[in-house]
């Protein structure tokens, strides 16, 4: 039995396959599977992988009709035969120590998922990107070296990458039995989200891993209107909070993490969509308890966050909401700046004063010294 098993949904990616599962094929651990579901690809996808199927015992291919990735993820799950196990988009690639550092880690901790930093990359501009989000940071140093649960992290739970790029332990997963949400966009927050709070050891890894590639093509970065299936996640993954009786515990937490989703959709949506965008928010608005927000929790919002938040509810259409989105935008920022200014005045008054301080000092002991010196004489 291989101790991890990875599994890649192909569809129609024949431009970035072999960099995929060439990093599989020479990673530094080696004992893993890899189940690799074409898909319904037409292009030389299945041609790729037979090559390393052939060449890499390994390396198992799995064939259906196109069910999306949700559907080809779900097809690999019923196929493996690791005790962890590891998702890897077909366009995305690995560093060659990913799958060892990811056992060990998760094998001295009896982790159930390790969570681990990753890195952008731009298919366009050739240059990684990385942020705060991306490296874990939102976990302090509290949560190193060891198992928590979502207990443990409050206010951190809902400020999580919640895409499915995580190592699970399989025993575990079967166990949950959870399964993607298929023909649906967006299905790594369901995903992650019904199996996070069922956990109770969970891990983190600091050392970047896994290398996430942008396409201006790809699923999250085309605004169609399929993007209007983040309702239908947000829905679900409230309503099954509230079933388990969690969701009075991280309310405000989760209304920030509905809003900061409702924005991430709205800014890549086709201008086609957006006034009807909007009128579901407003349709949705009580229901995911936009009316609701706590004030003092409000204060601590992203500036960004709380322009998009504030503009929905003074607004009827498209037009009106682009307007005021920009101008409570702008406003948050000038204010910010102005702040920040009026801080640096402050400060510049303070240091010039202790300057003034110094030469005062500096001349009252010159003269000290110059008497001194007149009365020796």
């Amino acid at each position: 039995m291989p101790q991890i098993s990875v599994v890649v949904p192909v569809y129609n990616v024949e431009k970035y396959l072999r960099e995929c599962l060439d990093s599989l094929a020479n990673q530094t651990f080696e004992d893993f599977e890899v189940i690799c579901v074409n898909d319904g690809s037409d292009d030389s996808s299945p041609d790729i992988l037979e090559e390393y199927a052939s060449e890499d015992e390994r390396f198992k291919i799995v064939s259906q009709e196109n069910k999306g990735l949700s559907g080809a993820r779900n097809t690999g799950m019923n196929y493996i035969k690791g005790r962890y196990l590891l998702f890897l988009d077909s366009d995305d690639w690995l560093e060659l120590n990913a799958l060892e550092l990811l056992y060990n880690h998760a094998n001295a901790l009896n982790s159930e998922m390790v969570i681990f930093p990753y890195r952008y990359f731009n298919q366009e501009t050739k240059q990684y990107e990385e942020n705060d989000f991306t490296k874990l940071n939102m976990f302090d140093s509290s949560v190193d070296n060891k198992n928590f649960n979502y207990k443990n992290i409050p206010e951190t739970v809902f400020r999580i990458p919640h895409e499915s790029i995580k190592l699970y332990d399989v025993k575990t997963l079967k166990k949950l039995a959870v399964k993607f949400p298929e023909g649906l966009n967006y299905e790594d927050a369901y995903f992650f989200y019904k199996i996070f709070f069922k956990l109770n050891k969970v891990s983190i890894i600091r050392t970047p891993i896994y290398n996430y590639r942008i396409r201006n093509d790809s699923i999250c970065t085309t605004g169609t209107e399929k993007s209007f299936d983040i309702f239908k996640i947000l829905t679900s993954i409230e309503n099954f909070l509230k079933e388990d009786e969690i969701y009075e515990s991280f309310k405000d937490e989760f209304i920030l993490f509905t809003v900061i989703n409702l924005k991430f959709v709205y800014l890549r949506l086709d201008e086609r969509f957006r006034d009807r965008y909007l009128e579901k928010i407003k349709k949705n608005y009580e229901f995911f308890s936009l009316n609701q927000v706590n004030k003092n929790h409000l204060a601590t919002w992203h500036f960004d966050d709380r322009a998009f938040y504030q503009a929905i509810d003074v607004s009827n259409n498209g037009i009106e909401f682009e307007l005021n989105y920009k101008k409570l935008y702008y406003e948050f920022l000038a204010n910010h700046y102005e702040g920040v200014i009026e801080q640096l005045c402050h400060e510049n008054q303070v240091l010039a004063q202790e300057n003034n301080d110094l030469k005062e000092q500096s001349a009252d002991t010159s003269i000290k010294s110059k008497f001194k010196k007149i009365v020796k004489l």
